[in-house]
C-alpha cells in the first residue's frame, strides 16, 4: 500500500495568513481523505493576531518548534484535524520610543472548540527589535510561551512510551532517516516518534529492544527549476524480519534551500501529515492481541 499525502496542502489556509513565509506544497490538491489527520494529539497554531506584524509572522513557527522540545507535536503550517487549536494575540506596551515589552495571550481549545486553558507570556526588549522581528527574541518568547502551554496538556494526552515488552501495545522502532538535508535526519525521526507515541504505540528508545514494527524514512531532493526543488519523503513500514508491509509517501516542490538548515516545525508538519497513512499501514501489521 502506498499512501501519497503531500505535507503542504494540509497547510494551505494557515500558510496563506503567514506571509512572507514560503508555502511548500501549496499547489497540491490531495484527495479529501488526506486533508485530515485523525486521532492526532498535535496542536494547530492559528495565525497570530496583533503586532508588531514582523513578530506575529514568525511567532507561530517558533512556538511550534518550542512545543516540540516538550514532546508536543505542533505546527503553524497545517489545518489538519488535530486534537487542539492554539490561538495567540500579541499586545505591545511601549514606555518610550526605544523601550517596549510584548505580551502574548494564548487560548488553547480542543477540536470541538471547548476551552482547555489560557496562558500569557511577556518579554521586555527594545521596541525596534520587536518591530524588525528579531529571531532570537522571538525564540525566547516562544520558549516562555511553550513552558506555559505545555502543562495544559499534561493530563490531556495519552501516556508517553512504555519500554516494557509486555504492555500489550505494538512496539515500533524508528530507524535513522536517510538523505535529508540540514538537520532533517534527526528532526524528522524525533517528530515522527513524538506523533506515534500519542497514537498509543510503544515507540522504543532502546536500539536493541525487540520491535514488532520497524519504521525508516528516506528523503530525496531534485532541482526542478533554478529556484525550486522537488522533495520526496518515503516512510517504509517493515516487520521485524525486514519484510516491507507498505510505504507512505509525501512529495512536492519547495523553494530552493528551504530545508538546508533547521527543519523546526516543518518536521512536525511532515509527521502530523503522514500519521494517518502510517497508522493505516501499521494497523494492517499489528500482531494479534495488540493495539
Amino acid at each position: 500500500m502506498t499512501t501519497r499525502g503531500p505535507v503542504a496542502l494540509l497547510l494551505g489556509a494557515l500558510l496563506a495568513a503567514c506571509q512572507p513565509l514560503p508555502h511548500p506544497f501549496a499547489d497540491d490538491r490531495p484527495p479529501a481523505s488526506l486533508l485530515t489527520v485523525r486521532d492526532s494529539a498535535g496542536i494547530s497554531i492559528a495565525p497570530i493576531e496583533g503586532g508588531p506584524p514582523a513578530t506575529a509572522q514568525k511567532l507561530g513557527a517558533a512556538v511550534a518548534s518550542a512545543l516540540g522540545k516538550h514532546d508536543i507535536p505542533a505546527s503553524d503550517r497545517t489545518t489538519s484535524l488535530t486534537n487542539y487549536l492554539l490561538y495567540g494575540r500579541l499586545e505591545a506596551q511601549r514606555s518610550g520610543a526605544a523601550k517596549g515589552a510584548l505580551t502574548v495571550h494564548w487560548k488553547l481549545q480542543d477540536a470541538g472548540g471547548h476551552p482547555i486553558g489560557e496562558r500569557t507570556a511577556r518579554l521586555e526588549a527594545p521596541a525596534r527589535a520587536w518591530d524588525s522581528g528579531d529571531e532570537k527574541l522571538i525564540a525566547s518568547l516562544a520558549e516562555a510561551s511553550a513552558a506555559e502551554i505545555a502543562p495544559l496538556l499534561a493530563d490531556e494526552g495519552p501516556a508517553v512510551v512504555a519500554e516494557a515488552a509486555g504492555d500489550g501495545r505494538t512496539r515500533v522502532a524508528i530507524r535513522p532517516v536517510s538523505g535529508a538535508p540540514g538537520d532533517g535526519a534527526k528532526s524528522l525521526a524525533s517528530a515522527i516518534a513524538t506523533v506515534l507515541k500519542r497514537q498509543d504505540l510503544a515507540v522504543l528508545e532502546d536500539p536493541v529492544a525487540k520491535a514488532d514494527i520497524i519504521l525508516d524514512g528516506e528523503v530525496s531532493i531534485v532541482s526542478v527549476k533554478p529556484d525550486k526543488q522537488h522533495v520526496k519523503i518515503v516512510w517504509h513500514v517493515r516487520r521485524a524480519d525486514g519484510a516491507e508491509i507498505g510505504t507512505v509517501g509525501q512529495e512536492n516542490d519547495v523553494p530552493k534551500g528551504l530545508l538546508d538548515g533547521a527543519w523546526g516545525d516543518v518536521a512536525y508538519t511532515v509527521a502530523i501529515a503522514g500519521a494517518d497513512g502510517l497508522m493505516q499501514v501499521i494497523a494492517r501489521a499489528t500482531p494479534e492481541g495488540k493495539s
